[in-house]
C-alpha cells in the first residue's frame, strides 16, 4: 500500500515543484521586454504589452508606432534593470525597478537612468503590461 501511495505522490510533488510563481512570470515578462529592447525586436516587445494598454494619451497602436520609431532611429539600444519589486493584487500587479537606458546613433549616445513603475494585468495565463511605458 505504501508503495502505491509513493507512486501517486511523486508525480504530484514533481508537478508542484515545476510550477512557476506569478511573481516569476512577471519577472519573465520584464526580462523579455529587456531582451526585446536590446535586440530591437518589435514583435517580442509587443508580446509583453496588453492590447488594452493605455497611459495618458497613448494606446497600444501609438505605443507600437513609438517603439518601432525608436528601433528604426537608433543603431544601438542598451537597457538594463535591477532592484525589482513586484506587488500582486489579484489579477493586477505593479513592478517597480531601477533602469539604465542608453541609445546611440552613429557617434552620438544618450543615457537615461531612473526608476520606473510598470502596471500589469493577467490575461489568461500571461501577464501583460497595461501602463507605465
Amino acid at each position: 500500500m505504501r508503495k502505491h501511495f509513493l507512486f501517486f505522490l511523486l508525480p504530484i510533488l514533481f508537478f508542484l515543484a515545476c510550477q512557476v510563481s506569478e511573481e516569476e512570470k512577471i519577472y519573465q515578462i520584464l526580462n523579455r521586454r529587456q531582451e526585446a529592447l536590446q535586440k530591437k525586436d518589435l514583435s517580442l516587445y509587443l508580446s509583453c504589452i496588453s492590447r488594452a494598454y493605455q497611459d495618458k494619451e497613448e494606446d497600444f497602436n501609438r505605443l507600437e508606432k513609438r517603439i518601432d520609431g525608436y528601433f528604426k532611429t537608433f543603431d544601438q539600444i542598451s537597457y538594463s534593470s535591477w532592484d525589482r519589486s513586484v506587488q500582486i493584487d489579484g489579477e493586477t500587479a505593479t513592478a517597480i525597478q531601477q533602469f539604465h537606458l542608453e541609445v546611440g546613433k552613429g557617434e552620438k549616445k544618450n543615457r537615461y537612468s531612473g526608476k520606473e513603475a510598470l502596471f500589469l494585468k493577467k490575461e489568461g495565463r500571461e501577464w501583460r503590461i497595461i501602463k507605465g511605458l
